[in-house]
C-alpha cells in the first residue's frame, strides 16, 4: 500500500444525534505525491459517516489530515458492544486501493449535565464549578481539573459525585500557577473536564474554561532599575581596567576556504525502494533515516542510505528526502526477488524500474 493511514488508538465514543469528528492521518510512503479518495467502507456505521475533505493530495514523504464525521442518529441505539468501521483511501484517477485503517466505536447515551466556573470575587485563583443535572437518572460524574500551561499544582474538591435529577453541587477548584519571575504578568487557564465515572474511557461530557494572570516575583521597574545599575557598574569596571572592546569592522577576518561541494551519488535502475524520510526537524531527518539503516544492517540486509538532493536519479519536492534503497540489480526480476528476500524486515519495499 502507498499510504499508511493511522486512527485514535482508543474507541471513538457517539453519542445519538450528535456529529464527532475523527482525525486520520496519511502518510505517504513514495517517493510522488498522490491524489485519493478517501472515504468509510460499507459496514454499520458508513450509512452515517462522512470525510471532509474527500479528496486530498498527499506530497512525497508528506502526512496530511482529513476528518472522518460520525453522526449517528438521534433514534440510534446504544451500542451492547464496540462496532468496527474502516476507512479507507483510493487512488483518485485508477480506483486502486492506497491504504486503510480500522478503528472501533460505541454509542452510548449522552447525560444531560450543564455547568458554569467562575472565578470568586476575593480569593485569586479561586474558581465555583456549578454542576447541574437535568436528565431523569442519576449522573455519576468525575471532576479532572488541569493548568495550561501545565506549571504549577490544581486541585478539585470534590474530585467524585453523584448528581441526583434536578440536584446542583459546586466543585472549588484550587489553582496555583507558576510566577514568572519578572516581566510582565503571564496569562493562563484553568480547564475542568467533567467526565462519566462509569465510563472513564469516554470524553468528556463538559469542559469549562477559566482564565487568570500571574503577577511577576519582581516588578518591571525594578528589573529595569536593577539592569540599569548592572550596566553602569559594568561600564566603571571597563574604563578603570584599561580593557579596550574591539570596535565593529576594527578587524577583518580571513574569509574560510569554501568547502567543495559534495559530489552527486548516481542510483541505477532497476532499484529497491525500502523507506523514505523527509527533511524535517532539526538533523532534518538523519537521525531516524540512520536509525533505519542501522536496524536494516544489523538484521544482514544491503542498503544505501541517499541524500534525494545529491541526485539526480531520486525525486526530491520541496525540502528533499533520506531515502532507502538497493540498486546495482541486473533487471528488475532480480530486485524483485532482493525485496521478496527482505520482506520480513523491510515490508514496504517496492521496485522502482
Amino acid at each position: 500500500m502507498t499510504l499508511e493511514l493511522t486512527l485514535q488508538p482508543t474507541p471513538v465514543a457517539l453519542a445519538p444525534g450528535v456529529a464527532t469528528r475523527v482525525p486520520v492521518q496519511l502518510h505517504n510512503r513514495n517517493v510522488a505525491p498522490i491524489t485519493v479518495r478517501v472515504g468509510v467502507a460499507r459496514g454499520r456505521a458508513s450509512g452515517w459517516a462522512s470525510v471532509e475533505p474527500p479528496d486530498v493530495v498527499v506530497g512525497a514523504g508528506d502526512t496530511e489530515t482529513v476528518d472522518v464525521v460520525l453522526a449517528p442518529p438521534a433514534d440510534q441505539p446504544p451500542s451492547a458492544s464496540m462496532v468496527p468501521f474502516t476507512v479507507q483511501a483510493t487512488e483518485h484517477s485508477t480506483g486502486e486501493p492506497a491504504g486503510f485503517t480500522t478503528g472501533l466505536l460505541t454509542v452510548a447515551v449522552p447525560i444531560p449535565v450543564v455547568g458554569t466556573m467562575v472565578e470568586r470575587p476575593r480569593a485569586t485563583t479561586t474558581y465555583d464549578l456549578t454542576l447541574t443535572n437535568e436528565g431523569p437518572a442519576a449522573a455519576p460524574v468525575r471532576i479532572k481539573a488541569e493548568l495550561d500551561p501545565p506549571a504549577g499544582t490544581i486541585s478539585a474538591a470534590p474530585q467524585a459525585v453523584r448528581l441526583e435529577p434536578g440536584e446542583s453541587v459546586t466543585v472549588v477548584i484550587k489553582a496555583k500557577p507558576s510566577r514568572p519571575f519578572m516581566g510582565t504578568p503571564r496569562p493562563f487557564f484553568v480547564v475542568a473536564a467533567i467526565l462519566d465515572a462509569d465510563d472513564p474511557d469516554r470524553p468528556p461530557l463538559l469542559t469549562r474554561t477559566a482564565r487568570g494572570k500571574r503577577k511577576p516575583r519582581v516588578a518591571t521597574w525594578a528589573a529595569a532599575t536593577t539592569a540599569i545599575v548592572l550596566a553602569l557598574g559594568a561600564t566603571a569596571a571597563v574604563a578603570f581596567s584599561g580593557l579596550r572592546i574591539p570596535l565593529p569592522g576594527g578587524r577583518r577576518d580571513t574569509p574560510a576556504a569554501k568547502a567543495p561541494a559534495p559530489a552527486a551519488v548516481t542510483v541505477a535502475r532497476p532499484y529497491a525502494l525500502i523507506d523514505v524520510f523527509p527533511h524535517k526537524g532539526d538533523d532534518g531527518g538523519r537521525g531516524a533515516a540512520e536509525a533505519a539503516r542501522r536496524k536494516l544492517a544489523d538484521a544482514g540486509m544491503p542498503v544505501k542510505l541517499v541524500d534525494s538532493l545529491q541526485s539526480n536519479d531520486l525525486a526530491d519536492q520541496g525540502t528533499g528526502f533520506w531515502v532507502l534503497l538497493q540498486d546495482g540489480f541486473a533487471g528488475v526480476e532480480a530486485a524483485q526477488q532482493y525485496c521478496t528476500q527482505w520482506k520480513p524486515v523491510a515490508p514496504k519495499c517496492t521496485v522502482t524500474p
